[in-house]
């Protein structure tokens, strides 16, 4: 027997799996597998149809055989069902079959710049595409019928026949697939994954009933936010937005837009509609909602989507862990001008919703990080895409202020200053926040500047006369991206045709697929690559900054995730700089653990504050 088995297959549950994902799916009591198509020795494709053939496999449930899938943890999820059914029935729900024995095809076309679906990715390598027939396939069997019942290899014997052999065709692309990619580009990587996927299983644990009260309260204000819409305008259907659009005259409802229109309407009526629709738009009691439909035992499982972005970040899956509004109940200290956490009105606020009394919309938004119940230690990198986009451009003087302690933002407002015009901290802020990778007016804009555009211009203008090499290593990120080399001590940009494959200190790298120049609506030509979606993108120096920073900002998380979970430290939660582990635990050693520097990031200052919370929170 060899060691690796490529499998896929077929399932059917009541529960919708885009919506809740599969821990959720698989819990339904009509969940079953249909059938596994399998390979062993990548040429002789079979398939099991009865659960007495799949215990069966060969090298299934053997830990030292690799099983190869695409969107491995969806079979894996799956088959730990299949194995506490008829091999542990005694076991808890919470365990899942070990992922050191699962290999994902998927994990790795992203790690290599290519389309994740199946059906992009065969044909991007050159390999047998995917059969089209699949979707109706799965619509026929995989979800119930206008009756409420099952369709299967009785009702439609034929288009049964089509099923197998669509999920054996699955299985032959999969084997292509594998061997044209190879394994992840680096065994940290693997790790990464690895612990990824612990992370999903163990899950976050939520406030079910607060979810719940969230969700009434919700439904209780968007009945009255529509009906005074309908007071004030006569729309008979307050959710069209073609209803409202007219009555508006707006071109578009997108939040961008409203936001645009509220600064200057001076029509109080106009002004509540819109407002109106602000708070209709709001994404928090979806969020509730989201929790109920997915959670499994009072956690979310399933919330991080390894290499979710171009540059290796995760993205969130359903609740959207990684997108929570950064609204909390807070009041400004005056002695820090710092926003602080208001433990009491959060109280008050979590109690009266849960009494039935309901919540603004405000107040839903501010609801949704404690919706997360601990206790957590909480841990969050200081400034870690200032500080790492100073390492990689040479920027001493923010090295020096972050190796000192100091305060990035108010050294970034002094050197700023000049003798007739004294910044302030807030300005600094916003400067390092908006202007670091080629921002300008409209970025200092959408971090909230305010002020005339000639104001916010002189703002660009002394940032970048304080940070002349982060502005020559835009220069040099361009340069390097259009014929290769360098950019700076820590990046180098490898030119393999019309690839481009951006060298991250860790090793890891970014690749571009199919770069070449496209105009912009200025008719100016940019450079641009055709993106995993299918869509090409066009990038510039600042925006090649951005990606290399925010790639190794994530190297830095990467293998800080991979210590904590080594060390016995149980992760539930992590954003782009901060991590959520479960339990009370000593604050200054999760923090230590944090900002053991990597062995590739020599020079680069990296620290972390920490503090436990019985709810979730920004720090």
């Amino acid at each position: 027997m060899g060691d690796r088995l490529w499998i896929d297959i077929e399932t059917r549950s009541r529960v919708n799996l885009k919506k809740t994902g599969v821990y959720r799916y698989v819990r339904c009591p009509d969940f079953k597998i249909l059938m596994a198509s399998w390979s062993i020795d990548g040429e002789n494709i079979q398939t099991a149809l009865t659960y007495d053939e799949i215990y069966a496999i060969p090298g299934l449930w053997e830990t030292d055989v690799i099983k190869v899938a695409h969107n491995a943890p969806f079979e894996r999820v799956c088959f730990s069902r299949v194995w506490r059914e008829m091999l542990n029935p005694d076991a808890q729900w919470h365990r899942y079959l070990p992922p050191e024995q699962y290999h994902d095809t998927q994990a790795v076309a992203a790690e290599l710049g290519y389309p994740q679906s199946l059906a992009k990715l065969a044909p991007a390598l050159g390999a047998t595409p995917k059969d089209e027939a699949g979707t109706r396939l799965i619509n026929l069997f995989s979800k119930p019928n206008r009756a409420g019942g099952w369709n299967d290899h009785t009702t439609h014997p034929l288009e049964w026949l089509d099923f197998i052999a669509y999920c054996e065709q699955d299985v032959g692309t999969l084997i292509e697939v594998d061997r044209l990619l190879g394994d992840f580009p680096t065994e940290t990587e693997r790790r990464v994954y690895l612990v990824d996927q612990k992370i999903n299983d163990r899950g976050i644990p939520i406030d079910v009933e607060l979810a719940k009260a969230a969700v009434t309260a919700g439904q209780q204000n968007e009945a009255e936010q529509k009906a005074r819409i309908t007071e004030l305008t006569g729309i008979d259907n307050p959710g069209s937005v073609i209803q409202l659009q007219d009555f508006l005259q707006l071109p578009d409802l997108r939040a961008e837009t409203v936001a645009e229109v509220l600064r200057t309407e001076p029509d109080p009526v106009r002004r509540e509609v819109l407002e109106l629709r602000q708070e209709l738009a709001l994404a928090a009691p979806k969020k509730f909602a989201s929790a109920l439909e997915s959670h499994v035992d009072g956690r979310i499982c399933g919330g991080f989507r390894f290499y979710g972005a171009h540059t290796g970040r995760w993205a969130g899956r359903g609740t959207q862990p990684h997108n929570l509004t950064r609204e909390q109940f807070t009041w400004l200290n005056p002695a820090t001008e710092k926003w602080e956490w208001d433990e009491t009105t959060e109280k008050a606020a979590i109690l009266d919703l849960m009494m039935g009394l309901g919540a603004s919309a405000l107040d839903m938004k501010k609801l949704v990080r404690p919706l997360f119940i601990g206790p957590f230690t909480v841990a969050d990198f200081a400034s870690i895409e200032a500080r790492v986009i100073a390492w990689l451009a040479g920027e001493q003087w923010v090295l020096d202020a972050a190796r000192a302690g100091r305060d990035l933002y108010v050294e970034t407002a002094e050197r700023m200053s000049t003798p007739t015009r004294q910044l302030t901290r807030a300005h600094g802020k916003v400067a390092v926040l908006a202007l670091g990778f080629q921002g300008a007016v409209g970025s200092l804009r959408v971090m909230g500047a305010e002020g005339s555009d000639d104001a916010l211009v002189s703002l660009v203008r002394a940032w970048r006369e304080a940070n002349p090499r982060i502005v020559r290593f835009w220069e040099k990120m361009e340069r390097a991206f259009r014929s290769g080399g360098p950019a700076g001590d820590h990046i180098f940009v490898e030119k393999d045709g019309h690839d481009r494959i951006v060298r991250l200190p860790s090793g890891r790298a970014i690749v571009y697929r199919k770069c070449g120049n496209r105009y912009d609506a200025e008719g100016r030509p940019r450079m641009s690559y055709l993106a995993g979606h299918g869509n090409r993108v066009m990038t510039y120096g600042g925006r090649l900054a951005e990606n290399v920073t925010q790639g190794v900002a994530r190297d830095i998380l990467a293998e800080a995730l991979i210590r904590l979970e080594g060390r016995g430290y149980p992760v539930v939660l992590h954003t782009h700089d901060e991590v959520g582990v479960e339990g009370e635990h000593p604050v200054e050693d999760v923090v230590k653990v944090m900002c053991e520097p990597p062995s590739w990031a020599a020079g680069l200052p990296i620290d972390a504050e920490g503090f436990v919370c019985e709810r979730y929170r920004k720090g």
